[in-house]
């Protein structure tokens, strides 16, 4: 894309990059290009966000934009604002005027409508994915103060949390997969089947298991949020172009989460983000849980120990690390508390990346 500075809202309206890019058709070279756009003109981020919010009140209840509606209604308003006073055609003044006026009040009610959709866009994916089941689905709409439990056919539970909806089969012998629609926040607890994957399409995020926990955040307008306890989950979108290959195989394909790693998938720019969940838990049952009390114990068999009770993946330069021991105790402490405390003995850091934890060392004397 060649390099511009647009001034006005009419620019960005007009800007078919930018548009792509809103309705998530950016190619990845466009998407880069608007992100860093986005960073060097921090002064531009009220004028971008109108006219985002503008695009996405056209987009009105779709899930996928309607390409030619979208742009007719643009073309009109950009022909309602567009100024065309020549010299000879002063008379006309007062005329365009009243149009530039009604076109402004036009697009300030489009952000305002665009910014109520945003609020509502949750829900109203959700009742269009359901809609579109190949299946009948029931509804369990939570709408009290606590959470709720839903007990499914083939064993699986869903706790519901408050203002969350979940819609689901009587049974799931109409289809090779398990499939449920989600809008809000449950925790699931999915009964195992390899041979029947279970599916939870939540907004553009779909989640793929064969039996496992896991809690799906679909309530906030901007982002969902998968966050695995045990097992493994794989993460794709809707609009993946290998979405119908992902959902039909047996095999977990796509952005493969571990347990206590978590997705964070971001409506307007489509991005998937894995990163370790907040607070880490043990994967051990209380009668197998370890002691960590270390006593002049190779840095290896530390790690080691870290991963087998956190299934977290710490990586680490074992030549560089080979005359690193440690004599500890610490049995109560998050994980993130041991690593700082382990790293504040041996003089090391540690950084996430990608769901791992990198620890970064020069080596003990």
């Amino acid at each position: 894309m060649k390099s511009f500075d647009h001034s006005d809202l009419h620019d960005f309206l007009g800007d078919p990059s930018f548009r792509d890019w809103v309705y998530g058709r950016a190619t990845p070279d466009e998407d880069d290009w608007w992100q860093l756009y986005t960073m060097r003109h921090p002064e531009k981020a009220a004028l971008l966000g109108q006219a985002r919010e503008t695009l996405l009140a056209l987009e009105q209840t779709t899930i996928l934009p309607n390409t030619d509606r979208i742009d007719s209604a643009i073309d009109s308003i950009m022909a309602a604002t567009e100024p065309t006073l020549s010299p000879d055609s002063v008379a006309h003044t007062t005329w365009q005027t009243g149009w530039a006026v009604a076109a402004t009040l036009l697009l300030l009610l489009l952000a305002g409508w665009g910014w109520h959709l945003n609020q509502q866009r949750p829900v109203t994916v959700y009742k269009a994915l359901v809609a579109d089941a190949a299946v009948p689905m029931q509804e369990v709409h939570n709408d009290g103060p606590k959470s709720r439990l839903v007990l499914l056919a083939d064993g699986s539970s869903v706790v519901l949390q408050p203002n969350s909806r979940i819609s689901y089969p009587t049974n799931f012998t109409a289809q090779r997969n398990r499939e449920v629609y989600l809008t809000g926040e449950a925790f699931f607890e999915v009964a195992k089947n390899p041979h029947r994957p279970f599916l939870v399409y939540a907004d553009k995020l779909i989640t793929k298991v064969l039996g496992t926990s896991f809690t799906v955040r679909a309530m906030d307008k901007e982002a969902v949020e998968v966050l695995v306890k045990t097992g493994r989950v794989s993460v794709f979108t809707h609009d993946d172009e290998q979405r119908t290959d992902k959902v039909a195989s047996l095999q977990l394909t796509g952005l493969v989460l571990a347990p206590n790693q978590q997705v964070h998938f971001n409506r307007a720019d489509g991005h998937l983000m894995r990163t370790l969940v907040d607070s880490p838990a043990r994967l051990d049952m209380v009668i197998q849980r370890p002691v960590f009390d270390f006593n002049n114990t190779p840095v290896s068999a530390v790690f080691d120990a870290l991963t087998n009770a956190y299934g977290v993946e710490i990586i680490y330069d074992a030549d560089v690390m080979k005359n690193c021991y440690l004599t500890a105790s610490l049995d109560d402490e998050p994980l993130f508390e041991k690593l700082n405390m382990i790293c504040r003995t041996l003089d090391a850091q540690y950084e996430q990346m990608d769901g791992k934890l990198i620890i970064s060392s020069k080596g003990c004397p």
